[in-house]
């Protein structure tokens, strides 16, 4: 899955958010700068002039029973400092030495201040010589960074949210798809993508499967010609063969019996992984046990090269289809002998268990491989060497047709490998099936 920082679906929330952030801003900003000029212009001065009114009603000296029924009546909070002490309609005294000026403005004569105290309440305050006055109306400025400040970022948080999901949910086939490519890529070109939508998306995986459908076609058609082609191809070598054979003993027999086996060879592991390709094809399993099957191989084929077994005494049996992993377990040694020199030591068969896998090392010690070919060798007709020079043998269908032999049977084949350090292929199953 990509990335949250490159997913399309992210892309448009972030732009969304941002769009969304500068569009507050500049309206937020827009109507805050009309209302204060509204404010400054037409609203303050019939509050400081009703206050001016409230004040003079007040009298001077203040009086504090007048001022006690003008607050409770108008609901408004007034604070009172002169000679005679301190009072406060609200019970709570502010601290005049803490307040903060904001700024002043004159009303009738009289200068009135706006200012904040340290718990963030407004007030505005009115000085006559000796007297200091406060007058808060509540629920104006006093609960701006309450709760409700943050309503309009919760409401906006939570619509992000929303469109968050909902984009998720429009674009949640890109991943059905995503899933879909990448199982073409593996070979899987049996798979289809399931996208129930009538939109572009659902056209796009429509037209995907098409495609699909077309180079299934195309490949199914191309291994029914390998293998017809393949097939017809046996009877004009065996007729050259049986010629041949009658032929006198000479150094051009021995060429052209070679050639003609290579030929065989090279028909029998096209043939054979054209039919491990195809989806169709079952393998023929029964329990077998695998150092059995090794010493087969050895014994038969290569019993005088000279090559050393490291087997458990106890039977590893496998599920296996022992026709085939005969003819891999042949590839290997017979690819690990051809590139071991003369005074080398002969390639090791080594069968160990880890767990619930069971591990086939064929190591050899020749002259290695260099690390920039290894991903490639198990890749059809791709060899090491550009050249294709005679004496290193083989068509570069050897370890591709052991690949798909291990995989068809849920396994998987590895290689490491050093140059003038020599080569390890290892052949790895598992004794339940995954």
């Amino acid at each position: 899955m990509a990335s949250k920082r490159y997913s399309l679906s992210g892309k448009l929330i972030m732009l969304f958010f941002i769009m969304a952030v500068v569009f507050v801003m500049l309206v937020g900003g827009g109507i805050r700068h009309a209302f204060q000029g509204h404010f400054k212009e037409n609203i303050r001065p019939h509050i400081t002039q009703y206050l001016d009114y409230v004040r003079a009603d007040i009298g001077t000296p203040p009086d504090r029973s007048r001022a006690r029924e003008l607050a409770d009546h108008l609901k408004i909070e007034i604070q009172i400092f002169d000679q005679s002490g301190n009072w406060s309609s609200s019970g709570r005294l502010t601290q005049i030495n803490e307040l903060d000026i904001e700024r002043s403005f004159i009303i009738n004569g009289s200068q009135f201040f706006h200012v904040e105290d340290d718990t963030g309440r407004h007030y505005l305050m009115v000085r006559d010589r000796d007297t200091t006055i406060l007058f808060n109306v509540p629920n104006v400025r006093d609960h701006r960074k309450g709760f409700k400040g943050w309503f309009p970022l919760l409401i906006l948080l939570g619509l992000l949210l929303v469109l968050y999901y909902a984009t998720r949910r429009v674009f949640a086939p890109l991943d059905t798809i995503k899933t879909g490519v990448e199982k073409f890529g593996t070979g899987e070109m049996e798979h289809r993508i399931r996208v129930n939508r009538k939109d572009e998306l659902g056209e796009l995986a429509d037209s995907i499967n098409t495609m699909a459908d077309d180079i299934q076609q195309m490949l199914d058609a191309k291994r029914q010609l390998l293998l017809a082609i393949s097939h017809e191809l046996r009877s004009p070598i065996t007729r050259t063969r049986v010629a041949a054979e009658m032929l006198d003993e000479s150094k051009n027999k021995e060429q052209i019996i070679g050639d003609i086996n290579e030929m065989e060879t090279l028909i029998e592991e096209l043939m054979e992984t054209e039919r491990l390709s195809s989806r169709h094809t079952k393998l023929n399993k029964a329990p077998h046990d695998i150092a059995s099957l090794i010493n087969e191989v050895v014994q038969t084929w290569f019993n005088e090269a000279g090559i050393t077994t490291a087997l458990p005494n106890k039977a590893i049996k496998l599920d296996i289809d022992a026709a085939r992993i005969k003819l891999l377990l042949k590839n290997l040694l017979d690819n690990a002998i051809r590139h071991t020199p003369n005074e080398a030591p002969p390639p090791e068969v080594h069968l160990l268990t880890d767990n619930e896998k069971v591990i086939i090392s064929i190591i050899d010690h020749g002259i290695g491989i260099e690390e920039q070919h290894l991903q490639h060798l198990t890749e059809p007709f791709y060899r090491a060497d550009p050249s294709r020079q005679r004496e290193t043998g083989g068509y570069g269908l050897g370890l591709y047709l052991c690949r798909m032999i291990a995989e068809a049977h849920g396994g998987q084949l590895e290689i490491e490998s050093s140059a003038d350090e020599g080569t390890c292929v290892r052949a790895i199953f598992f004794s339940k099936q995954k």
